[in-house]
């Protein structure tokens, strides 16, 4: 039918054996229990079996009460008036049971979702450069967004699982001591009810699978329209980002039909067989067993088959959402840290402190990877502007990235000289030291959707005197002009700032910091005259008290470097020439 969304072509595809696919199924759902705490999930199925044990206790007064022969003392001496207070005690200690089973259900899900969050952002902060390129923006939003509460759910639901099974044993065994021998066959049919339910292959791990690729590309999708909505604008390819959402958003809709059409057709199917099974054992006993008997084995046998139905549901969900999970694990092993690497150099914090705020007199960078393009050595000197010059895509921006520690990490190697020590650092964990003691200021500076001044500070502490005199020092000074000054937040969908403000921010962020050496990207680029020598003013101020190096291709800045080392774009011959002195 025309406008019905087409299933994906990964749909029509096996996704392997069914054994293979099981086993890999168990694998995840051990290591999902182990992850959450196996402890937690014991004390809930505890609370639950209680709470099936009160829930049977109080139908079988209820069926008492209802069709007893109505002598004033039906249970052990007790007159009706205590029966009902019994039950109504009964009623209220499982409502509170279940309450307790929910907050803590609840409380399991939400703090797993965030422990899980939280560590696998940690994991790409960690993650060395090489690592981060096998990862796109789309499957990282989708791990945040989608496959972590895809994960707590089938958790959820694995919980769900547990607990609806031990209630059906209960509810099953219940059925067996009130209608004795006369219910096992009812019995029987129910047990082949639920083999035949859970043996059902519903699609939900390969209806799951295809999710979790559609999560991805769909956050893709949704990213580069948020993240690039202004040149979208500007080159009326709206229509062209439509059609990549119309295209995910018509296959996530198939995959929920799907869903609901395979939910919906187990239902019937279980409503008319369990029907025709208990109506075939009413018709089999007759007269033999009394009303009170009858009606308490019906009534267990129809909550019997209300916890099948929930087992079957939990366990299509738990599949249905364990991929998510399953890429959650695939991409954390793929930032997985390396430990105990002999190439990693560090110092200690006591020292990584005193480097960070005392004058270094030189500091020396080698990389061990002769296999790229470029310098592989450079050193700097205290009080000298050291400054990279060529053409541009000449690899300027990707030498600094590996001086910064910020590419190729594991080959580099730092030598830092102050106050007549040396200190050595190498690999990814002497990287994610040396990021403690450089100023980096990138060519294309980023805005946060947070205050002006939490852009400037991001999370460190300065006076709010000495932001604003390197504002007006900038000619920023307008932006305090804002309603609510330094600590308005920031709408960014449609980029408020000029491009030269937006540098200028991302250099005065640098210098903020403060740190003994300073890193800057094309500091004078998206400028005019004016903000361009107020910026070579600042650098030529700052270049007398700590180490800095520079790339940019001003004429005017370059004339006031020290050193200058030209980077050549061949990369069959050697990436620099030698440096030009200065006097």
């Amino acid at each position: 039918m025309a406008g019905e969304p087409s299933p994906p072509s990964s749909a029509l595809r096996e996704t392997g054996p069914p054994q293979l696919a099981r086993l890999r199924q168990i694998q995840l759902l051990k290591a999902l229990a182990r992850e959450a705490g196996w402890r937690h999930l014991a004390w809930l199925s505890g609370l639950s079996s209680l709470n099936s044990l009160l829930d049977i206790a109080g139908l079988g007064l209820a069926v008492t009460l209802l069709l007893g022969s109505g002598s004033p003392a039906l249970i052990q001496g007790l007159p009706v008036a205590g029966s009902l207070g019994m039950l109504v005690g009964l009623i209220l200690l499982r409502g509170l049971i279940q309450a307790k089973v929910d907050i803590q259900r609840e409380r399991l899900r939400s703090g797993f979702t965030d422990r899980l969050r939280q560590q696998l952002l940690h994991q790409v902060f960690e993650a060395s450069s090489a690592q981060l390129d096998r990862l796109g923006r789309g499957e990282l939003l989708a791990l945040l967004m989608a496959d972590i509460n895809r994960t707590a759910l089938s958790l959820d639901q694995a919980v769900r699982l547990g607990q609806s099974l031990l209630a059906m044993g209960i509810y099953l065994a219940s059925v067996v001591l009130v209608g004795r021998t006369a219910a096992w066959p009812l019995l029987l049919a129910l047990l082949a009810t639920t083999a035949a339910a859970l043996l059902q292959r519903s699609g939900s791990w390969g209806l799951g699978r295809i999710q979790s690729r559609l999560n991805a590309a769909l956050q893709r999708t949704v990213g580069d329209g948020l993240h690039g909505l202004k040149a979208l604008r500007a080159a009326t390819a709206e229509g062209w980002l439509l059609q990549r959402f119309a295209k995910d958003t018509a296959e996530g809709r198939w995959l929920l039909q799907e869903r609901v059409r395979r939910r919906a057709s187990y239902n019937a199917w279980r409503d008319t067989l369990v029907v025709a099974v208990a109506g075939l054992w009413m018709l089999m006993q007759g007269e033999d067993l009394s009303g009170e008997t009858l009606t308490t084995t019906l009534v267990l046998a129809y909550r019997s088959s209300a916890s099948l139905s929930t087992v079957v549901q939990a366990r299509r969900l738990c599949l249905g959402n364990l991929p998510g999970y399953e890429a959650l694990c695939q991409r954390r092993g793929q930032l997985i840290p390396r430990q105990g690497e002999t190439s990693d150099q560090t110092i200690a914090e006591t020292n990584l402190t005193t480097l960070s705020t005392a004058p270094w007199s030189e500091l020396h960078w080698s990389s061990s990877d002769n296999a790229s393009p470029g310098l592989t050595s450079l050193c700097l000197s205290a009080n000298g502007l050291v400054a990279l010059t060529g053409p541009s895509g000449s690899g300027k921006t990707t030498l600094i990235d590996r001086i910064c520690g910020l590419l190729n990490e594991e080959d580099s190697a730092w030598q830092l000289c102050c106050a007549g020590k040396t200190w050595r650092l190498s690999g990814l964990a002497g990287a994610r030291q040396m990021h403690q003691l450089i100023a980096y200021a990138p060519q294309n500076a980023v805005l946060f959707e947070a205050s002006l001044r939490d852009n400037l500070l991001l999370g460190a502490d300065q006076h709010q005197e000495a932001i604003e005199t390197w504002l007006q020092r900038l000619g920023l000074s307008h932006l305090l002009e804002r309603p609510g000054g330094l600590d308005a937040p920031l709408a960014l969908a449609q980029d408020p700032f000029s491009g030269g403000e937006i540098h200028r921010l991302g250099l005065l962020r640098a210098w903020l910091r403060d740190k003994p050496l300073e890193v800057l990207d094309e500091p004078t680029a998206f400028l005019d005259a004016k903000a361009a020598a107020q910026v070579r003013s600042v650098v030529q101020e700052r270049a007398q008290q700590r180490l800095m190096l520079i790339s940019s291709h001003d004429p005017e800045l370059l004339a006031q470097a020290d050193q200058v080392i030209t980077v050549k774009p061949t990369p069959a011959s050697p990436a620099a020439t030698a440096p030009a002195q200065r006097s």
